[in-house]
């Protein structure tokens, strides 16, 4: 039995997983790196990181008390739990395997006497200088690529931060960062167009949301300027009396639009792709994107398969001998 724990920058995750099946999952919504453990002083952090690893999955813990933890996402970023280091791209399952640290007895907090390991995520460096970082989506990546069954494949992981990876021969090659979900949040939440969205009823049909979302996607894809292209939210609403959800959509279309408009730049050669995601609408708009910029889904890969494949296959690899000495 294995208790796999996906902490990212804003929700946490846990599975109770048996040969590779889940047996049980548990959610903390909102309970995230970012949200809950930043302000959390080095010498504070082991313990707070315990306490709630041990609150979350207490029941699993006392059942199944060798069970060893294995956790991936921003729990090993800087304002993590540990900070680990990044494996440089390109790897795959044997160089991230190889990478894992594991907790001292210090750092495990009142969970001492458990076996406690953290993946140590993917760096890049690009051709032209530019930096790429990643923690979890590595792991989704790679598990969405062996679930499908394929050595090679480019893939979209919405989120946050997007991701979309390049997988050639089982080892990620090349991968880029879009910051689409985090300018979405900060335009829709501060600033001058955030009240034009208050108040807005929700909508029970997301098709609802499609005409306004493919006119942001045309408009993306006409290649004028992102910050341009923003402005009209606002000019749609003067000119136009736009309902709230309306311009939600639209805003949502011209973000995803520039998005897939730069992807297909950066892989003109590309015709299909895995897409890897939580059910909802944001998968719903990016395969709809992605049809319109010319990119077929050639599989959809839920991220708790994803993570979970991925996480096995970590755990059962030859190099999976897990670091001790501290970073």
């Amino acid at each position: 039995m294995d208790i796999f724990i996906d902490w990212g920058s804003t929700n946490f995750h846990a599975f109770l997983v048996r040969d590779g099946d889940v047996v049980e999952r548990r959610e903390v919504a909102g309970h995230g790196v970012l949200k809950s453990f930043v302000q959390a002083t080095s010498s504070s952090r082991n313990y707070d990181y315990s306490v709630f690893l041990k609150e979350a999955v207490q029941a699993w813990l006392k059942q199944y008390p060798d069970a060893p933890v294995l956790m991936c996402g921003a729990v090993g970023s800087r304002e993590g739990w540990v900070e680990t280091k990044y494996v440089e791209a390109p790897a795959g399952f044997g160089e991230i395997a190889a990478g894992m640290y594991r907790l001292t007895a210090e750092q495990r907090g009142c969970l001492g006497g458990r076996s406690i390991a953290v993946t140590s995520g993917l760096a890049l460096e690009h051709r032209d200088g530019r930096h790429d970082v990643m923690r979890s989506e590595e792991v989704k990546g790679l598990g969405a690529t062996t679930h499908a069954g394929r050595e090679s494949a480019l893939l979209c992981i919405p989120g946050t931060h997007c991701k979309w990876l390049k997988v050639e021969g089982g080892k990620i090659v090349d991968f880029y960062t879009v910051m689409t979900g985090d300018l979405y949040g900060v335009l829709s939440e501060h600033g001058s167009l955030a009240p034009l969205f208050r108040n807005g009823p929700p909508l029970r049909d997301v098709g609802q949301h499609y005409p306004s979302f493919d006119q942001g996607l045309e408009l993306a894809a006409n290649g004028r300027d992102l910050l341009l292209d923003i402005w009209q939210v606002r000019s749609r609403e003067l000119h136009a009396a736009e309902p709230p959800h309306s311009l939600q959509s639209f805003l949502s279309g011209i973000l995803i639009g520039h998005e897939l408009r730069q992807i297909r730049q950066l892989h003109p050669e590309a015709r299909e792709i895995l897409l890897v995601s939580d059910p909802g609408s944001r998968q719903v708009f990016y395969r709809r994107a992605c049809e319109r910029f010319g990119l077929s889904i050639s599989a959809e890969i839920d991220s708790e398969t994803a993570v979970c494949v991925g996480l096995t296959m970590i755990r059962n690899h030859p190099r999976g001998g897990a670091r001790d000495t501290t970073l």
